[in-house]
C-alpha cells in the first residue's frame, strides 16, 4: 500500500510539537483523496499543544472530513475533561467507542481498503499515532513510527500500555 510521504504534509503540520496525529490524519485523508488545510485538520483534531491529539479527536477529524471511521479502545478509567468534550464531539456526528481490536482485525481491515491508525507507546515513552501498513516477516510496519518495523511483541507491549488501551482508528471512503 502507497501511503502520501510525511514530509509532504503542509509545514504547518510539520512544525507543530507532537504533530504525529495531525500528520496522521493528513496521510489517510490524502490517501482517500481529500485535500484539505492543515488549519483544517488542526481543528478537526481538536488538537492543543497541552493534550495534543486525542484518538477520539483524530475519529472526528477524519469523519468530518468524509470518511468513514470507526473508534476502538479498551476502557479508560482516566478520561480528563478536554477528552471527555472530544468524545462529546465524536457522539455528536455518530462515532461511539467499540471494543479494541486484536492484530488480527487491523490486518483484515487493510485487506478491506481501510486504513488504521493505531496508538502506541514510542520508544521515547509517550504516547505516538502511525498508521498500520500490516504484519511482514514477524514485524508490524508502521508508517509514522522511528522504528518502521516493530517486532510483533514488542509492538502488542506497546500498544496495550497504560494510557495507550490499545487504542485505534479505522478509516474508509464513503
Amino acid at each position: 500500500m502507497n501511503l502520501p510521504n510525511w514530509w509532504e504534509a503542509p509545514r504547518a503540520l510539520l512544525e507543530t510539537d507532537g504533530h504525529c496525529g495531525l500528520l496522521s490524519a493528513w496521510i489517510v485523508l490524502r490517501h482517500f483523496g481529500k485535500r484539505v488545510s492543515a488549519r483544517s485538520v488542526t481543528e478537526g483534531c481538536r488538537y492543543t499543544k497541552k493534550h495534543g491529539v486525542f484518538t477520539v479527536g483524530l475519529a472526528s477529524c477524519l469523519k468530518m472530513h468524509g470518511l468513514q471511521v470507526s473508534f476502538h479502545t479498551d476502557p479508560d478509567p482516566q478520561i480528563g475533561a478536554f477528552e471527555k468534550r472530544c468524545y462529546g464531539r465524536a457522539a455528536q456526528l455518530g462515532i461511539l467507542p467499540h471494543p479494541a481490536l486484536e492484530l488480527s482485525a487491523l490486518t483484515l481491515s487493510l485487506r478491506l481498503r481501510c486504513i488504521p491508525i493505531v496508538l502506541f507507546n514510542s520508544e521515547s515513552d509517550v504516547g505516538h499515532f502511525s498508521p498500520f501498513l500490516g504484519v511482514r516477516r514477524g514485524s508490524v510496519i508502521l508508517s509514522l513510527a522511528d522504528e518502521k518495523k516493530l517486532p510483533i511483541n514488542r509492538f502488542l507491549a506497546r500498544w496495550s500500555e497504560p494510557g495507550i488501551q490499545r487504542q485505534c482508528v479505522v478509516a474508509a471512503p464513503f
